[in-house]
């Protein structure tokens, strides 16, 4: 292992990890269990796997790390982590970053963004998008919310989709207002799925699950307290969502110090200092970037899992040129 002063990290973002082909959720967006095992073994030919505790050192000039090094990340809490995660790092030695949002652990109450893959999955994009209109020409006639999307941005954020998905997640995740948007999801899912609560139950982590992770060497992170876009809440809001989240963890695992996932990427200057604010030391972007010596602490890139190789290849062809 070649250890510098001056390394590059990369760090890889996952969410969904599950066989799902040929059941219900099969439209769940997220990568097959081999994929995700054929994946870990290519990145760790490449680079030198390193846990968060070891970056953090590194960031406070305690310890160098390898020249080419690799962080796991994983977002949301879900149950594919403690059941097909977590074993497929613990075959090969590794250990990851599991943020979880604090809301899903406290009260069993299931995510929107979470209920919308579902919704997705099961009735499918053209069906739900009806239901939305039709819900909010009910409830709010006077607005028409759908032309309130920018559209480019929405593919920008969700260029991985398809534009009719883009511009409806964008919709369900940056326009409506908070509270207007858990209400139709929650009564659009209970009409067309069933009870979130029971379904909550099989696609998250329990504490439990946390605390075993926590125990095996993994570390556990921040990911917001309702998993909501911080950029649309008012700064004390941001500050409320982000204290919840830290003092929860605080309070089952310990005062340790530790990191922050922004959840949906969502994030600009005022929001990274207040995630400094209440005691987290790091803050994970969306942004697809190395982490560097002179990378924010508040600000560090992280690459999805879909968009690695396409990634590294332009950093090799920028090196080449």
């Amino acid at each position: 292992m070649s250890l510098e002063v001056n390394p590059r990290i990369l760090a890889v973002m996952y969410h969904y990890v599950r066989d799902r082909a040929g059941t219900e959720m099969a439209r769940v967006r997220g990568l097959e269990a081999s994929a995700f095992g054929e994946q870990l073994d290519c990145l760790c030919r490449r680079f030198e796997p390193i846990t968060w505790p070891m970056l953090f050192a590194w960031r406070r000039g305690e310890a160098d790390l390898p020249r080419e090094s690799l962080l796991l990340t994983f977002d949301d809490g879900l149950a594919d982590h403690i059941e097909v995660v977590a074993p497929a790092l613990e075959m090969r030695g590794l250990r990851g970053v599991f943020f979880v949002p604090a809301q899903i652990l406290e009260s069993g109450h299931m995510l929107g963004v979470h209920q919308i893959h579902i919704l997705q999955a099961r009735i499918g994009d053209d069906v739900l998008a009806g239901e939305i209109k039709t819900w909010l020409g009910t409830h709010c006639p006077e607005i028409d919310w759908f032309a309130r999307v920018d559209s480019d941005q929405a593919r920008l954020i969700y260029h991985y989709e398809s534009d009719d998905r883009a511009l409806l997640k964008y919709l369900l995740a940056f326009i409506l207002p908070a509270e207007m948007r858990s209400q139709m999801i929650e009564e659009i899912f209970d009409e067309r799925i069933g009870n979130s609560r029971a379904f909550s139950e099989e696609w998250y982590m329990n504490w439990d699950d946390v605390v075993t992770l926590s125990a095996a060497g993994h570390t556990i992170g921040g990911h917001g307290y309702a998993h909501e876009p911080l950029l649309t809440l008012s700064p004390q809001d941001q500050f409320l969502e982000l204290s919840r989240s830290g003092a929860q963890l605080r309070q089952v695992l310990g005062p340790e110090s530790r990191p922050m996932s922004y959840p949906f990427g969502s994030v600009d200057q005022e929001v990274a200092r207040r995630c400094e604010d209440v005691g987290f030391v790091h803050g994970f972007t969306t942004q697809a970037d190395w982490i560097l010596a002179g990378s924010n602490a508040h600000l560090l890139g992280r690459v999805d899992t879909i968009e690695v190789d396409a990634f590294l290849e332009r950093q090799e062809a920028c090196t080449l040129h």
